[in-house]
């Protein structure tokens, strides 16, 4: 795999009537799911949306009710109905608002690595993290919040590159995103969720499975062991096994 995991606006790969619609995390590209298109366009139709790039280029804000809505009429536009949304990160909050709002007609949702619900506790560390990259200079301050993102054995030019990548974001976007998520009450939005969910964690991230569950009941899970936080990217094939998993799960009868 490259390591140069390149940025586009939107990667359709794949056809047929199953669709997953992927949104990728904070400051992160549609890169970050090659090896998942790469094995499940053979099975269905794989949609990955830079939310954030068009964000950009609109000049929207950061208000997780704009980006909803933007990636509503993207997928719309894009004839895809009935997807699985499979969020990563801050795109799992997406995903979760999503099936919250029941705006579109969604099937099911992967949540990979997202801290919901989103404890005080971190909501403060992230709160603080903004205002440091606030205070700049951002490209300066940016690698001391690297830590939990990855464990010994994921560094190398993947890594370099990921990170890279994502310090070269609008500092404006990455710190107004990092508000914005702060500023909901998470619990509220996953007691409303009413359709299958999946979530997969890293062994070293701070998704708190029990405290999900105790909102979600219904819900599975499972967490991958040495793991950093980009488990797209360095554990693949347990994240393929999730999607195609939840594509049976919530498949028609």
């Amino acid at each position: 795999m490259n390591p140069e995991l390149e940025r586009t606006t939107r990667i359709d790969e794949g056809s047929g009537p199953d669709a997953i619609v992927c949104l990728h995390g904070w400051c992160c590209r549609t890169g970050d799911f090659i090896p998942q298109v790469e094995e499940l366009s053979q099975h269905c139709r794989m949609f990955v949306l830079d939310w954030q790039q068009r964000l950009i280029e609109r000049g929207g804000s950061c208000d997780f009710d704009d980006i909803c809505r933007d990636i509503m009429e993207a997928v719309a536009e894009a004839g895809i109905e009935r997807p699985l949304l499979c969020g990563h990160s801050l795109g799992g909050f997406l995903a979760a608002q999503l099936a919250f709002t029941h705006r579109m007609s969604i099937r099911g949702v992967l949540i990979l690595d997202s801290t919901l619900p989103l404890p005080e506790e971190v909501r403060q560390v992230w709160q603080s993290a903004a205002r440091r990259l606030e205070s700049g200079p951002y490209r300066e301050v940016f690698p001391g919040i690297e830590s939990p993102f990855f464990i010994e054995s994921e560094a190398g030019e993947i890594r370099d590159s990921i990170m890279r990548a994502m310090s070269e974001q609008p500092p404006a976007v990455g710190v107004g995103l990092l508000d914005a998520i702060c500023s909901y009450e998470w619990d509220r939005e996953l007691v409303g969720i009413d359709v299958p969910v999946h979530m997969v964690a890293s062994q070293h991230g701070i998704l708190n499975l029990d405290a999900f569950h105790a909102y979600v009941p219904d819900a599975t899970s499972e967490r991958i062991e040495h793991s950093g936080h980009f488990i797209t990217v360095f554990h693949p094939d347990e994240v393929n096994a999730a999607m195609k998993m939840m594509l049976a799960r919530t498949g028609d009868d």
